[in-house]
């Protein structure tokens, strides 16, 4: 699975969409700045993904419009779309992990903050491997920290654990947990977006279920 699946499951799992629907969306939220994702990459991942069992489509027609299909996503979908947002998440790249937080509400929120900890002992502990092998170099370096790259990776690694350490502390706060119930909620929670697209509160919601109810708007 790749990272144009993580997109087309995430937005199908938020609510149902036929592939206009998500290429609208892609462009209104600006995910194609991490997801270069064409038209036609799009409908061939969506049939893709239907094949596979994945999501399932059914056909609609509305008044004079071409008939169009609606997709859901399936509850084999909803488990690799939980799986793939922790290899993201987990992920050294900055893009990936970014969608993996960004579709966070897809996954399970006790269950990734394990997943998560684990993830943040292992950088940790490449953390203080990098220290020691700072510390032991012999100086002078070019950079006046020690060698360059090997402070780049441990800067790197430092803040990927900062961010970590936080998403398991909301994931781990059943209050905030249950607020993760859209695209990038890890931002602001259940409340209105201020940049043109509104969501409602979804308070009643089960934290493990991600809102199929967004009122979205041009």
């Amino acid at each position: 699975m790749n990272r144009y699946d993580l997109v087309l499951l995430g937005f199908i799992a938020e609510k149902e969409s036929s592939g206009y629907d998500i290429i609208t969306t892609i462009k209104r939220r600006e995910l194609d700045r991490w997801a270069k994702i064409s038209t036609s990459t799009v409908y061939n991942r969506l049939l893709r993904l239907e094949k596979s069992e994945c999501i399932v489509g059914r056909v609609e027609k509305d008044s004079n419009r071409p008939e169009r299909t609606i997709y859901n996503i399936t509850e084999k979908g909803r488990t690799l779309l939980r799986k793939e947002v922790v290899k993201h998440l987990t992920g050294f790249n900055d893009d990936p992990r970014q969608l993996g937080f960004a579709f966070l509400f897809a996954t399970k929120p006790l269950e990734v903050a394990k997943q998560l900890r684990k993830h943040a002992e292992e950088l940790s502990a490449q953390i203080a491997a990098i220290e020691t092998m700072i510390r032991d170099e012999p100086r002078p370096t070019l950079y006046p920290e020690g060698p360059f790259l090997n402070c780049m990776a441990r800067d790197h690694m430092q803040v990927e654990l900062k961010y970590t350490l936080a998403a398991i502390e909301i994931l781990k706060d059943p209050e905030k947990a249950k607020k993760l119930n859209g695209w990038f909620f890890l931002n602001f929670g259940s409340r209105e977006f201020t940049g043109g697209e509104e969501i409602p509160l979804a308070s009643d919601l089960s934290i493990n279920q991600p809102t199929s109810h967004n009122t979205e708007r041009p």
